[in-house]
């Protein structure tokens, strides 16, 4: 945690002369939040990125009268060139706050879910399990976007929810900057969630509200997670269709990928429903494949959809934040990942097992270009042969 009232915790220095920076504001900018500071022995007014989300390891320094920004360069254009930008070019709009609060404390910590993809806000809001069994003597207050606010666990002591879009949460508002200083005043002590961007372990059931998959129900689906705007197919082909604009044809060529696996799954474990899932409802599915599929989330279809992903023995679907919740409510998963994706291998799946050899067993990771039939067979091991993993490996806990 990063206290910042009484005192404002950093230690940093000006990336332009060296000396040690002195903070003595706050800026709230939505998504980021920083410490205005003086640098030591100069006239050097410096923005100090405060290390929260991705931020902690990719930390930025703002010099705003010379427009400089200062840090990683591999972080420089998603992070410290937008704050840059946000800043130089505030948007004013007054954007509608909501404020709840469950219990008064006068020493709390601040949780800022805020973000421009819905993955690191979610990731961020899982934090809060951490800090009310942790830190039970200070009150925590969440910060989320509209879109989260049903996932906000019970225990907190304040939510206020700001609408946000995932569109413009890079922007710089004044207004959310006024409305946080002023709420603010009331406390006597404020810490800063750091907001891990990967925290490591909690229940995503105190978040949905919806027990995790049990794997002594004889009844189960097998879930494919649909989405439209990555396909499952090779990056060639992807590239090659987007330039073309036929990205929308290529949709019946997922569907019939998705088919034909569902099918070959079905052959070995006839007794399992089989559903489809996800954002966009193009094409169609035959009878037998349960379609569960949304043109749009809101919080009464998020809630069906994560008791679908809980009745899943398995999920599958392609690389990205559409596994998230997923992952984290069925049984065990196939992620598949395009060529460019690996070096994000792992940040889409919420783990709930702990132990590292039930892990490697229950989430998989698997090439794009996988043939379904392989796809199939995997899938249908996972599915027929975990106990007898579980005996083999977990024999001397059983």
């Amino acid at each position: 945690m990063i206290e910042i009232k009484p005192n404002i915790q950093i230690d940093s220095t000006c990336p332009q002369s060296g000396t040690i920076l002195k903070p003595k504001s706050i800026i709230w900018q939505g998504m980021h939040v920083c410490a205005v500071c003086d640098a030591q022995g100069s006239k050097t007014e410096i923005i100090d990125d405060l290390k929260v989300g991705h931020s902690r390891n990719n930390p930025s320094q703002i010099d705003l009268e010379k427009g400089l920004v200062f840090g990683k360069d591999g972080a420089k254009e998603w992070l410290g060139n937008q704050l840059l930008k946000s800043l130089q070019y505030p948007n004013r709009e007054e954007i509608e706050i909501s404020k709840e609060v469950f219990k008064p404390s006068k020493q709390v910590i601040i949780l800022n879910c805020i973000d421009y993809l819905y993955g690191h806000s979610l990731l961020k809001l899982l934090n809060a399990q951490r800090h009310l069994e942790q830190q039970p003597d200070y009150g925590l207050v969440v910060i989320v976007p509209k879109f989260l606010r049903w996932l906000v666990p019970d225990g907190v002591a304040e939510v206020w929810t700001v609408g946000i879009s995932l569109k413009n949460g890079r922007c710089y508002y004044p207004s959310f900057d006024e409305f946080v200083r002023e709420e603010c005043s009331r406390f006597e002590k404020i810490y800063l969630s750091e907001a891990y961007s990967h925290p490591s372990q909690f229940d995503i059931s105190k978040f949905t509200r919806v027990t995790r998959h049990n794997f002594d129900t004889e009844d189960f689906r097998i879930t494919f997670v649909w989405r439209e705007d990555r396909l499952w197919c090779s990056m060639l082909l992807f590239r090659f269709l987007r330039k073309f604009k036929l990205i929308e044809r290529a949709l019946f060529l997922q569907n019939w990928k998705v088919r034909k696996l569902l099918s070959g799954i079905r052959e070995k474990v006839p007794s399992a429903k089989f559903a489809i899932a996800g954002l966009g409802r193009k094409t169609q599915f035959p009878e037998w494949i349960e379609d569960f599929r949304v043109d749009r989330y809101n919080e009464k279809t998020e809630k069906e959809a994560c008791q679908l992903y809980s009745e899943s023995r398995i999920v599958i679907g392609v690389h990205g934040s559409n596994m998230l919740l997923p992952s984290g409510q069925a049984g065990m998963s196939i992620d598949l990942m395009p060529e460019k994706r690996w070096g994000n291998f792992g940040q889409d799946i919420l783990y709930q097992e702990t132990d590292p050899r039930l892990a490697s067993f229950r989430y998989r990771y698997l090439p794009v270009e996988t043939s379904i039939g392989e796809l199939a067979d995997l899938a249908t091991s996972m599915i027929l042969k975990r106990l007898d993993f579980q005996k083999n490996m977990m024999a001397d806990k059983l």
